[in-house]
């Protein structure tokens, strides 16, 4: 069976294989009824009729769990109406995409299948699972892939990985800073009499050189507040470079399942990362501008490297729709 994101041809519910051994309980059944119903047959799902053999809904072994079981009820007197999931049946005509929005959107796993008011059986989320066509053809993109949802995933996640590395990761151990200076030139501005080394780094939270780490937040009483700000914009940066590589992780894999998720966690999110590592750097270059006396430091031209190449991942995640299109496609249909 081929995965029917290459095509854009719509399939109904008739076009699958529909499960025929399904289960049927009476709504006013007793959950007890139900459960040794479910061991009898083998099934995690029932469909519940009234004795009309009108279909009401379906009733699913964690619906038990957690609507009798977790709340202490009694098995033998609650009913199954009272516990059954509603769920609008689907026709042999109804599109395949019409019953696997039924279900993502109940999180449940069963439809029932309906013809001339008679139940002919169940479809499982599973069923409709490689009949789902993408809505529209992705023909934007730089490089042309059979699956652009599974490419746009593992460029995002590699991405942000990276960014993370470079952004946070390697500030906040001293691999590289944002500015450096040489430690004879920075004495008035630590107050101290001597420092190792040949230059000094500064970092996240810190300055390091040789046998030398100086926190930021001493610097507050001597400085001034700005060393504050810095410090909070820092500990924003770390927080937001950890939401960003989950946010857009969780996005990109969302998408692969058919899953929506909101403005927050696919572009806020990482943006408000790009935005406080932006301001972390100005906020340095104020910080020693207004430093009396003023320090001799230069930009650490690879903190600013690594920061930038950090940022544009982060940008090239987001809009990761834009690198990768569909190949064009094929005329096979299942079998």
């Amino acid at each position: 069976m081929m995965n029917m994101a290459l095509s854009k041809k719509e399939y109904f519910i008739k076009d699958l294989v529909i499960d025929d051994e399904y289960g049927v309980i009476d709504s006013n059944a007793t959950i007890q009824d139900a459960a040794k119903k479910m061991k009898e047959l083998g099934v995690p799902d029932l469909v519940v009729v009234e004795k009309s053999e009108k279909v009401l809904g379906v009733i699913a072994d964690f619906d038990i769990v957690q609507n009798v079981v977790a709340k202490g009820s009694d098995p033998k007197v609650e009913k199954v109406i009272s516990t059954m999931y509603k769920i609008k049946s689907v026709s042999l005509d109804d599109p395949v995409t019409e019953a696997f929005a039924r279900m993502r959107d109940l999180n449940v796993n069963v439809v029932p299948v309906v013809e001339n008011g008679k139940l002919v059986g169940v479809c499982t989320i599973q069923d409709c699972w490689s009949f789902i066509p993408d809505e529209d053809f992705d023909d934007v993109g730089l490089i042309s892939v059979s699956n652009t949802r599974s490419a746009e995933f593992w460029f995002a996640t590699c991405c942000t990985i990276i960014a993370f590395v470079l952004g946070v990761i390697f500030p906040l151990v001293g691999i590289f800073g944002f500015f450096s200076g040489n430690p004879a030139g920075l004495l008035s501005f630590f107050g101290m009499a001597g420092i190792e080394g040949e230059v000094v780094l500064f970092g996240l939270f810190e300055a390091r050189g040789i046998n030398f780490l100086f926190p930021f937040v001493n610097l507050i009483n001597t400085n001034g507040i700005i060393w504050l700000i810095i410090v909070i914009i820092s500990v924003l940066v770390v927080i937001f470079g950890i939401l960003a590589l989950f946010s857009i992780i969780f996005s990109s894999y969302s998408k692969v399942r058919n899953i929506e998720t909101g403005f927050l966690v696919q572009f806020l999110l990482p943006i408000l990362f790009v935005v406080f590592l932006i301001i972390n750097w100005i906020l340095f270059g104020v910080a020693f501008a207004i430093a009396v006396p003023t320090p001799n430091i230069t930009v650490d031209g690879v903190g600013l490297t690594f920061s930038i190449i950090s940022m544009i991942l982060v940008l090239a995640a987001i809009y990761r729709d834009y690198f990768f299109r569909q190949k064009e496609p094929t005329n096979e249909v299942p079998r």
